[in-house]
This record gives C-alpha cells, sequence and structure tokens, in this order.
C-alpha cells in the first residue's frame, strides 16, 4: 500500500519534540533504552514519515495488542525517515476487568483460569493510572498462582520440552517492572514495553497519554475540536447510523468530546451547558460531586483533561501528521470509520490506517490438557478428530446413554445421568478452551516469548492486504509448532470449538 510521507508543519514539529521528551521520560521510568528519532528536527528539509500505535495497558493482553507493536517496528525498520510512536492510554476509566486480569485456558466449567488483580468496586470510575499497585505480597501470590497452574498442567500436557526457562523470564520481568512501577497502569505498561523494547528488540518510543496532557501537548489541536463540538456530535451519529455500527452507542447532541479528571481520580463525562461563553457540567461518577467549568481558558483545564476514543484518532493524526496508523481489528476500526468521516468534513489530517486480522492456532499447555482428557473420554485419536466426524459419534454416545436409562432401575439411572451430565461438562470445557481468546501469558510459556516475533515476521514472507472500507487490512492467520502437524492444529480448533452446540 501506499506511503508517502510529508514536510511536518512548525505545529507538527514542536509535537513530536515534546512527545519525544516524554517518551523519553516513560523509557527511564520503565528502565528501558531509548530510541533515537534518527531525525534533526532542527533543519527537516525531506518528508518523514510518522507511524502510530496504541492502546490502553492490560494485563498481559491477548496477541492482537502485541501484533500492533510488531507492525510499528516491522514498518519502521524497512521504511527511511520514520519514526514509530505507541501510546499508552494509561487514563482510561477501569470499567473493563481486561486492564488488571485476564484469562488462560484450564480445565474447569469456563474452560479458562483467572489470572491478574481486582481492584475495588468503587474503583471502576476512576482514571486507571490512579489505581495503586497490587502489594508485594499480593503480586508474589499471583506470580505463584501462574507458576503453579501450568507446573500442575505440565505432566498431562506431555510436552517434550521444559517451560521453565519461561517460566523464569516471565518471572523476572514481572518483578523488575513491579519494582519500577508506582500504579497498576504503569506496571502494565512497563511489562509490555520492557518485553518488546529488551527482548524483541522493538525500536519504538512509548510514552503515557496523560503526560499529553500533563505536558499540553495537542492543546491546539483540541481547540479546534472544540470550535466544531456541534458538526463533530452530529457527524458522529450520522456515520453510527449510515454504516450500521450497532456495537457503538451514540452520542448526546450536546456532548463535550473530552473527560475531566476529579480530585477523587473519578472520570466526569461533560455536557456542554453553554456555547458563548463555553461552560460544561458534570458529575463525578466516583465521588457524585457536581462540576460546571468555564472552558474559555482551555489552558487551565487541560492538565486535567483526558480525550474520548474517537476524538483521540483525530487530535493525535493532526497533531502528529501520522502517515501510518496502526489500528485494532476490532473496535478501533469502528471507531475508525467514524474519526475517518469525521476528519474529512472537519478538515482534520487523515493517515492510512492498517489493521491485521488473525487468528492464532497453537496448542499451549492448556490446550495440550484439555485435548489429552478429551481423547481419554471419548477414546478419540488425534487422526479421529481430523477426519471424522466426530459429532456423530459423540451423538451416538448420547444416545446409548438414553436408551439405556429407559430400561434401567432407579440405581442405574442416578448413574448413568451422572455420566451424561459429566459427558456435557467435558464438551462444554473443551469448546470453551478452543474458543478462548486468551492472554498471551499461554504462548510466552509454551512457545517462549523471544520467538514469538521471529513467527510472526517468518509469516509475512507471504502476505495479503486487502484494501476495505478506506482500511488496508492484513489477513494473517498464525500457525505455531507444536506436538502435533501444524497443518492439523487450526482444524482441530474448528471442530472442538464447536462441541458445546451438541449440548
Amino acid at each position: 500500500f501506499p506511503l508517502s510521507g510529508h514536510i511536518p508543519t512548525e505545529e507538527q514539529i514542536e509535537n513530536l519534540r515534546k512527545i519525544k521528551r516524554i517518551s523519553d521520560k516513560f523509557h527511564k521510568d520503565a528502565d528501558i533504552s531509548v530510541v533515537d528519532y534518527c531525525i534533526d528536527f532542527n533543519n527537516i528539509s525531506e518528508s518523514i514519515i510518522i507511524l502510530e500505535s496504541g492502546h490502553q495497558p492490560n494485563y498481559f493482553p491477548y496477541t492482537g495488542t502485541w501484533k500492533k507493536a510488531f507492525l510499528l517496528d516491522f514498518f519502521h525498520k524497512r521504511i527511511e525517515n520514520s519514526i514509530a510512536l505507541f501510546g499508552f492510554a494509561d487514563y482510561n476509566l477501569c470499567t473493563a476487568p481486561i486492564l488488571y486480569s485476564n484469562k488462560i485456558p484450564a480445565i474447569t466449567k469456563t474452560g479458562s483460569e483467572k489470572i491478574g488483580f481486582r481492584i475495588n468496586k468503587n474503583e471502576k470510575w476512576k482514571s486507571f493510572n490512579a489505581i495503586k499497585k497490587p502489594t508485594r505480597e499480593e503480586f508474589e501470590n499471583e506470580i505463584n498462582h501462574v507458576k503453579n497452574h501450568y507446573r500442575n498442567y505440565i505432566s498431562t500436557a506431555k510436552l517434550s520440552f521444559s517451560i521453565e526457562e519461561n517460566i523464569k523470564e516471565i518471572e523476572e520481568i514481572m518483578w523488575k517492572s513491579y519494582d519500577l512501577s508506582n500504579n497498576l497502569a504503569d506496571l502494565n505498561a512497563f511489562i509490555f514495553s520492557k518485553i518488546c523494547r529488551e527482548v524483541w528488540d522493538l525500536e519504538i518510543n512509548f510514552f503515557r497519554y496523560s503526560d499529553i496532557q500533563k505536558n499540553g501537548i495537542f492543546i491546539n489541536e483540541c481547540e479546534k475540536l472544540i470550535k466544531n463540538i456541534d458538526q463533530y456530535n452530529t457527524l458522529y451519529n450520522k456515520i453510527l447510523a449510515k454504516e450500521k455500527l450497532t456495537k457503538t452507542s451514540p452520542i448526546k447532541e450536546n456532548l463535550f468530546p473530552f473527560w475531566y479528571h476529579c480530585n477523587c481520580n473519578g472520570k466526569i463525562p461533560l455536557i456542554v451547558k453553554s456555547k458563548n461563553p463555553l461552560i460544561c457540567t458534570g458529575v463525578c461518577p466516583s465521588c457524585k460531586k457536581f462540576h460546571e467549568l468555564d472552558f474559555r481558558n482551555l489552558k487551565k483545564h487541560f492538565g486535567r483533561m483526558s480525550i474520548t476514543g474517537v476524538a483521540r484518532n483525530l487530535i493525535f493524526s493532526e497533531g502528529l501528521g501520522t502517515t501510518l496508523y496502526i489500528s485494532g481489528s476490532g473496535g478501533g476500526l469502528r471507531y475508525g470509520k467514524i474519526s475517518n468521516e469525521i476528519s474529512k468534513n472537519l478538515e482534520f489530517h487523515l493517515p492510512i490506517t492498517l489493521a491485521w486480522q488473525s487468528k492464532d492456532y497453537y496448542l499451549g499447555v492448556g490446550h495440550l490438557t484439555g485435548l489429552y482428557n478429551f481423547k481419554k473420554n471419548f477414546h478419540f485419536t488425534i487422526d479421529n478428530i481430523i477426519n471424522e466426524n466426530i459429532y456423530q459419534k459423540i451423538k451416538e454416545v448420547h444416545k446409548k446413554l438414553l436408551k439405556e436409562m429407559e430400561s434401567s432401575d432407579k440405581k442405574d439411572i442416578q448413574k448413568l445421568k451422572g455420566q451424561f451430565i459429566n459427558i456435557k461438562t467435558q464438551l462444554n470445557i473443551i469448546s470453551s478452551i478452543f474458543k478462548l481468546t486468551p492472554s498471551i501469558l499461554e504462548l510466552f510459556i509454551t512457545i517462549g516469548i523471544s520467538e514469538i516475533p521471529k513467527i510472526w515476521e517468518k509469516s509475512f514472507n507471504e502476505l495479503k492486504v486487502d484494501f476495505t472500507d478506506e482500511f488496508y487490512i492484513i489477513q494473517k492467520d498464525i500457525i505455531y509448532n507444536g506436538k502435533i502437524e501444524k497443518n492439523k492444529i487450526p482444524v482441530i480448533y474448528e471442530k472442538l470449538s464447536k462441541l458445546q452446540s451438541l449440548n
């Protein structure tokens, strides 16, 4: 796809200088090496390429988030005069549990084991970077929980290699990140950036979104959007209806496209009360305090503001002159549809958007344990699963049990009912395991951290990029090496993930 740079404006150059400063601070805080821009901003006479992405700092997020960082580095290392930027939305609300917890495959009723931490219910309306990191004891308990989980499963999974080195590497990164961090958002961001920078050697400038606000970066771009609030809100809802984006909620016609941060660290949605002068009001969902704010002087409040999702796309792209934005393949593209159309109408800078849509097929410790139990309980081999109609065979087992119940006495009926319920439970478990989109931790433990980007890069030898709805989409699934031939693994996923439907 075409990537053409541009000579940035003086405003964009100044923004890039400021981003570099807050990025250097983040790298120092996380104790990771700084990445040089390799561009002299005092003497820019040729086009540059700005590569940008970001995500909220989730706890060991699923592979899609890591693929964003991988893609930034992939393009940066192949394009001269390019800068790769990855921002952590550390000031997001805490309403999404994925911020502080995640799931890995397990032999449980849900087919998963929860990893991570908990936060108090009264903290969910607060900014994530206001949440304290767990106590040392809680953190140690979490690490031991993960280690014990995998060690308990390893004998059943029958791996031909030890996972102890992988566990040790993850534990060391976690402890280093814990000791350096002051809050839960930084803890997660440090783990992510340490793996990307130190283990994967990705040449990316990481930064916090909260530092954008504290340092007054993009204030002019925010003022430009504020001047067009009516158009912004109207266009937002029109695009939702036109594109039938039912997973995204419409906004109020007088919504202010920024949050305000209360003294209690709650995030306040604001409504425009009057436009001249610009007065906004809102109630803190955490402490219930009412706020009325005069935005005639934006600088006065800017350090305590944060940008809403769609507005972020407009403001960052305009302020940086972004050439290529690496989006997520789900909600990110939905936001992208809205922001692209608004950008055209309000004359904001519009970058090329790229997303990587892919599935990861691998047999981790949890998958192998579930697969072993399934084969044992139903007397299947791998070849049976691959080549035969396993659904029909399972239905026959169901029918046989039901028939036996019809001709049995009460004592035997209870026993047969127990067997029937157990079969249904086993089918639900194995199906849930193979339907789960787990934390990348399962891959780190099974494959090893350093191997993953090598596998991703090798898969790019045969790359297909589609252009759909103004977005460039990489369609590339990843199949990882394991105990079973690679070509069989997607078939196993497809067949076993559908077992739940038999119940």
